[in-house]
């Protein structure tokens, strides 16, 4: 029993004439009938009989019926969703994100997925570079987000994402009113009590370090706590956008934008052992979504996050 024979039955059923059927189908009647008697023979009775110039289903025919269009029904949504994968609109793919980017961009390119092609299934796990880096080695993952610099020379970087980095602190922290505009990057370091070092990238902790003077109050931090410790109106830490575009409001946080705070950002990187190229369709429909979202604002976190506290960061 095959699609062809199937279709014939369906089309003779809905045309009441072999002849009819074998026109529709672009087929010859002889063809037609050989088609309807191999399915005869497989089913062991015959499915049409003649009333006038038309033929109408035996008992058996009506039993087959709904089964047989059922069948070409299954075989027409594969066939249909096989060529929607082969051009990245249908299937499934693995993910691996740094905790700190779940939200800003690539919630947003999630959203757009699950919006634009309702039929992509993005799995997704979070984990820190190195927990990334082996999910992708394990084949738990394709595409991971990592912070760089990473030193795997075989994961092939697909796309980089940078995210600005800014001083917050909470609106009760006496540094908001106290310098409104007109503090230094080191004046702020210095009497934010305590500063909280967050790791974004060699370049950020570089600066940050190079503002401290001996003696200051600070902490090092992972950004989440960071995060807390803000909120509890407990110092200045340098945050992503990303993290707190929920929280900056007049009562809650604000930034401290001192006018010689330089460009800085945190950069992540979407890598895969394959190459683009190389990626499956739906794959690649992930990664033109992110390159559509990742305009202005993109990044990581630090792989290497530790929590201590100490009167001289120096």
């Amino acid at each position: 029993m095959d699609i062809n024979q199937l279709e014939a039955f369906d089309h003779v059923v809905r045309l009441g004439s072999f002849s009819k059927a074998a026109r529709h189908l672009d087929l010859s009647q002889p063809t037609i009938s050989i088609r309807i008697q191999g399915l005869e023979k497989e089913i062991g009775s015959g499915l049409f009989h003649r009333v006038g110039k038309r033929v109408e289903l035996t008992e058996a025919g009506k039993g087959f019926l709904p089964y047989a269009r059922q069948a070409i029904e299954v075989v027409a949504n594969g066939i249909e969703k096989a060529k929607l994968m082969q051009v990245g609109k249908v299937g499934h793919v693995t993910i691996g994100t740094l905790p700190t980017f779940t939200s800003g961009v690539f919630s947003s390119v999630v959203a757009h997925l699950n919006k634009r092609f309702p039929e992509i299934h993005v799995e997704i796990h979070t984990g820190h570079n190195q927990e990334i880096i082996e999910m992708l080695y394990d084949g738990f993952i394709k595409m991971g987000l990592v912070t760089t610099p990473y030193y795997n020379t075989d994961l092939k970087r697909i796309l980089t994402i940078k995210e600005p980095l800014m001083l917050v602190a909470h609106h009760s922290h006496p540094l908001v009113s106290a310098c409104d505009g007109n503090c230094t990057s080191e004046e702020i370091i210095e009497n934010a009590d305590p500063y909280i070092i967050v790791d974004w990238s060699t370049e950020s902790k570089h600066w940050q370090k190079s503002m401290m003077s001996p003696g200051i109050n600070c902490i090092e931090l992972p950004p989440s706590t960071a995060l807390d410790f803000v909120l509890s109106t407990n110092g200045v830490a340098l945050v992503t956008e990303s993290m707190v575009k929920n929280v900056l409001e007049p009562d809650k946080l604000v930034t401290l934008q001192p006018a010689d705070f330089p460009p800085l950002y945190r950069e992540i990187a979407l890598v895969s052992l394959d190459s683009e190229k190389s990626l499956s369709p739906v794959a690649k429909t992930v990664v033109e979504v992110f390159q559509a979202g990742a305009t202005a604002t993109d990044s990581p976190q630090s792989l290497d996050i530790r929590s201590k506290q100490e009167n001289n960061c120096m």
